[in-house]
């Protein structure tokens, strides 16, 4: 097996699969545009504090095409750099959309094993700043 393709060290992240529930309400009525508002701000906390290494939603033109409801549906994806799955847990419960009943928020581990070389490069500086 050729090893080339696996990172020369792993780089271990914490990610947060939020999966939508039946309290969500659409961004465009009132509380769903507040509560899409709030839920950016404590994005852009995250990002403010040097724990963000990427977020955004999945299935993002099936959802709001309105092709596919996306209750029940794992409909956001958020990236933590932080040093402890408990860290990742309080921010998750931070998030308005979780607090509000319109997504679950559920904390797993990730391995980065493989990436391109440059991906790797600029996640490991990321993840180094621990």
């Amino acid at each position: 097996m050729d090893n080339s393709i696996i990172n020369e060290k792993p780089l271990e992240v914490f990610c947060i699969l939020a999966e939508t529930l039946s309290g969500w309400k659409d961004p465009h009525s009132a509380e769903g545009k507040e509560i899409l508002f709030k839920h950016y701000e404590w994005g852009s906390e995250l990002k403010k504090n040097g724990k963000l290494i990427l977020a955004g939603p999945t299935d993002f033109e099936l959802i709001s095409s309105r092709e596919v409801n996306p209750i029940g549906h794992t409909t956001g994806l958020i990236m933590l750099n932080v040093s402890t799955r408990e860290e990742a847990i309080l921010w998750a419960e931070k998030d308005p959309f979780h607090i509000h009943g319109f997504r679950k928020n559920v904390v797993h581990s990730l391995r980065i094993s493989m990436t391109e070389k440059t991906l790797y490069e600029t996640l490991e500086k990321i993840i180094e700043k621990k």
